[in-house]
């Protein structure tokens, strides 16, 4: 057990420094830190509100709610984490790595930005299914940008994005459950009743 934990770390370790030394680029070097600003979440948000209320109107508000919901509890679920499993960042251990952003004494895993993200596109995905592609691509360029600035490792990233992943799915599968067919927006997942007997009847 000792020896695949030890092999699993040293898989971590080597693609942390893949993706922090070697394939550092200038391009990267200035793309990843503005991918990883917190102030970019308030500027998606002063984007796609408007624009959601727009095309969908009074029914993209619950869908908005929802994932708020969901990004609240997946930042809430991954700092408790955090605070359980007390892994130590790469940049206070990785003496050669490329550090690209400011390294916080908080624990590594999971990585806050990646479940945050990553609960955002688990939301969209149930509840506004044009939306899919995009959510998926910048949570995994938000996530990516981690690892590249230096502050997370590979699976701390992974885990986060599980996480949040999970509970943005959830949060919405129950939340459609429980809400009006008229508030929804065509192609979200939520069970119709006959499929709902359906299901039952293979039970």
């Amino acid at each position: 057990m000792g020896d695949a934990v030890a092999v699993l770390q040293a898989l971590d370790r080597g693609a942390f420094l893949v993706i922090n030394g070697t394939l550092q680029n200038p391009l990267f070097d200035l793309a990843m830190p503005a991918l990883s600003n917190k102030w970019l979440g308030f500027l998606l948000a002063g984007l796609l509100i408007p624009l959601l209320l727009t095309r969908y109107g009074r029914r993209a508000v619950p869908v908005l709610g929802l994932a708020v919901l969901a990004v609240a509890l997946s930042d809430l679920g991954a700092n408790t984490l955090k605070h359980l499993i007390q892994r130590i960042r790469p940049c206070h251990v990785i003496t050669e790595v490329h550090l690209l952003a400011g390294c916080t004494r908080s624990f590594a895993m999971p990585s806050n930005h990646a479940a945050n993200m990553f609960a955002l596109a688990g939301a969209l995905w149930v509840g506004l299914p044009a939306w899919r592609l995009p959510a998926f691509l910048l949570a995994a360029a938000v996530g990516y940008s981690r690892v590249y600035l230096g502050v997370h490792y590979v699976s701390d990233v992974i885990v986060g994005a599980i996480c949040g992943l999970a509970l943005g799915w959830a949060v919405l599968r129950i939340g459609l459950r429980l809400m009006p067919a008229r508030w929804r927006i065509r192609g979200a997942e939520a069970p119709t009743p006959d499929s709902s007997r359906a299901n039952e009847a293979f039970k």
